[in-house]
């Protein structure tokens, strides 16, 4: 009996392209997000309500990037389980923060040490979002 491959559609080197890809992209909307958040605490915002905001503000900004510089995604069809995607990142996100921030970290450095796990998170989720992997319409 044949067996599903599960894991990538994407040949060995593609794939590596599109982890570029996703990384550059990452560093980008990784140094968006973080400058909103930042800037945000320093305008005295709470860091719950800085991180809220600054998923709420980066994710069209996001997908964008994501789904066609990476993904090579058109259109908004897959938007609504990308966005819940990032619910999903938001919350692992905040108790990551939240957590940092409980064993003494200030929140500018909980954030920075939250984004590791956070990102390598984000590229499986994402991925699978948009569709890596999987036979789908890339005009869509």
């Amino acid at each position: 009996m044949a067996r599903l491959n599960t894991r990538s559609a994407l040949a060995p080197s593609e794939e590596r392209a599109q982890v570029v890809r996703f990384l550059w992209a990452g560093l980008i909307n990784t140094a968006f997000g973080y400058s909103v958040f930042a800037l945000l605490i320093f305008a005295g915002m709470h860091p719950q309500l800085a991180l809220l905001l600054q998923f709420i503000l980066g994710v069209i900004w996001n997908f964008c990037i994501h789904a066609r510089f990476v993904f090579g995604v058109q259109g908004y069809r897959r938007f609504p389980l990308y966005a819940m995607s990032y619910v999903v990142l938001y919350f692992v996100n905040a108790l990551l923060l939240r957590g940092l921030m409980q064993v003494g970290l200030d929140p500018y450095l909980a954030q920075a040490v939250a984004l590791g796990p956070v990102v390598i998170l984000s590229y499986l989720m994402i991925s699978r979002a948009l569709g890596r992997g999987q036979a789908m319409d890339r005009r869509g």
